[in-house]
């Protein structure tokens, strides 16, 4: 049967219009006009197809030996732009700040797993709703606010070394349980333990789904192509998880809320309960306070992070518990300065009975440069969360369209040999020697000690209180334990290290061993004053 003439003519039309905007989109993945050296592109892919799943920082590392400070990507149409130098990130992100302080759309996580979100989790906060959450969260993490965390921060440590004295085999669980303690303490006023026996559990299981579907190395590139949105979902698995995401996600973050809701207060009001006060009813007008859905998914997004760099605070458990190994890997492998951290802890306190407490910390810099320098070795987001850029600018003379990308490349700058002796090698000495680490006689304007929080506007403002957190618990656990290798550790970056978005160790094997006579005995004596601590704080 012959097809009608007009039947024909829409045919074609159709055809020209989808053959025009096929055109329109294979040449918008090619590199715009003024744009950072980089990669040759191919077109349709752009860069995509050159860039490892799997430890991704080290091929922007190479592209940024061989292109220089600023190289420009391209994945599918959209534009890439990554800061490889401490110099940039100072005169463009921390001085121009409000120009690069957006964060890119994640369609999965915005549209299908928590859409009542898109403006208020920490991955894709709006800016005005960051101005307002870090306003309130100050009060919790600097000066007396994080004086006031100190005894949950304690508390939380001595049941570590508790734990881990029970049963030292088990040390990943005690260290999930402890990365989460003192963060949902700040946050819901009430201890963890009261959340429910598996309440720790079904919040890592949540995150695990979650970053599942964040991840570049096991999500789809829906953001790149979308087309990928409009697959059926008997063919697309992300569709199927998102739902189960969404629902473990809210029932996580429910039953924190609903603590909150229950929890007294006496020397200390945590931040969910100081906000529902100020709550408003979703109808009425805006007045720069927050809905009660609104702060359940705020605080929740506070608790995930695949990063340092957060929104409100470093209350991320999942980038805190990394850490914490990425340090441990670092003090078992290098038992020399696991030694001298012992020898200055035990000056510093000369107790055999009692615990180290927070207000000693700043008496230990050797314990400081420790953490310190195991975020420069082992970043734990090596490239940060990227920023959007909400206008055209322009970097060194190339322009930035508006809308792309910007990643700063944490691993190439603290891993820069013209910056730092022998940058692939733990060695705390360095910032005994230096603030900042540098070899003697190198400076650099505008130059930070680490970028693992972040910079500018999105600068993470709990990085006061990750350093204390850290810090007081490996002097509780140094001036308990030795930490001593069961079996051989690996610490170079391709052997020791699997990472996309998040850097993680392998799984490693190590003992703690007791360092005290009648070790048990005053542990137990110090979890009671702890515990009871806690409880007269929290009313």
């Amino acid at each position: 049967m012959a097809l009608s003439a007009p039947l024909l003519l829409s045919l074609a039309v159709v055809g020209c219009i989808s053959l025009y905007n096929a055109v329109l989109w294979l040449l918008s993945t090619r590199r715009p006009q003024n744009y950072p050296p980089g990669p040759r592109t191919l077109l349709g892919l752009g860069n995509i197809h050159q860039i490892p799943l799997s430890l991704p920082f080290l091929k922007y590392d190479a592209w940024a030996k061989e292109y220089g400070p600023i190289v420009g990507l391209k994945l599918g149409p959209n534009n890439m732009v990554i800061l490889n130098d401490a110099s940039l990130i100072y005169e463009h992100i921390v001085k121009r700040g409000q120009h690069f302080s957006a964060r890119p759309p994640r369609y999965i996580a915005q549209e299908h797993i928590l859409p009542d979100a898109r403006n208020t989790y920490s991955l894709f906060m709006r800016n005005d709703y960051s101005r307002r959450l870090r306003t309130i969260t100050k009060q919790f993490l600097v000066g007396a606010g994080l004086f006031k965390l100190a005894p949950m921060q304690k508390a939380a440590g001595t049941r570590l070394i508790y734990n881990l004295f029970q049963s030292s085999d088990d040390w990943m669980e005690h260290i999930m349980q402890w990365g989460v303690s003192t963060p949902v303490t700040m946050l819901s006023g009430a201890p963890v333990e009261e959340f429910g026996e598996h309440w720790i559990h079904d919040y890592h299981y949540s995150q695990g789904l979650m970053e599942e579907l964040v991840d570049p190395a096991s999500a789809p590139p829906v953001d790149i192509f979308p087309i990928l949105r409009w697959v059926p979902s008997i063919f697309a698995e992300w569709k199927r998880k998102a739902p189960l995401t969404r629902k473990a996600l809210l029932y996580a973050y429910g039953v924190m809320m609903n603590q909150a809701k229950k929890a007294r207060h006496g020397s200390f009001q945590s931040l969910i309960p100081k906000l529902l006060e100020q709550s408003v009813d979703p109808s009425t007008a805006p007045d720069g306070r927050f809905t009660e859905q609104e702060i359940k998914l705020m605080m929740g997004g506070m608790l995930y992070s695949p990063s340092a760099e957060q929104n409100g605070s470093d209350a991320a458990v999942d980038s805190s518990v990394v850490t914490f190994q990425i340090i441990l890997l670092a003090l078992a492998a290098h038992p020399e300065a696991q030694r001298k951290a012992q020898l200055e802890i035990d000056a510093v306190f000369q107790s055999d009975t009692a615990l180290p407490d927070t207000i000693d910390l700043d008496e230990l810099p050797y314990l400081n440069a420790c953490v310190t320098e195991a975020l420069r070795w082992r970043p734990v987001s090596p490239l940060g969360l990227p920023r959007e850029v909400i206008d055209d600018e322009i970097v060194l003379g190339y322009r930035i369209p508006k809308g792309s990308t910007v990643v700063l490349n944490q691993w190439t700058i603290q891993q820069d040999p013209e910056f730092y002796e022998d940058p692939d090698r733990y060695m705390p000495e360095r910032f005994i020697q230096d603030q900042f680490g540098a070899k003697k006689g190198i400076s650099q304007l505008g130059r930070k000690t680490l970028y693992t929080f972040g910079a500018g506007r999105r600068e993470c403002p709990g990085k006061d209180f990750f350093f204390q957190n850290m810090r007081l618990a490996f002097a509780q656990i140094l001036w308990a334990f030795d930490i001593v290798p069961t079996e051989p550790l690996h610490v170079d970056i391709n052997k020791g290290f699997t990472s996309s978005v998040v850097l993680r160790p392998k799984p490693f094997k190590v003992k703690f061993v007791p360092r005290r006579a009648n070790f048990g005995d005053v542990l137990l004596e110090e979890k009671l004053k702890a515990d009871l601590k806690l409880k007269e704080i929290l009313a």
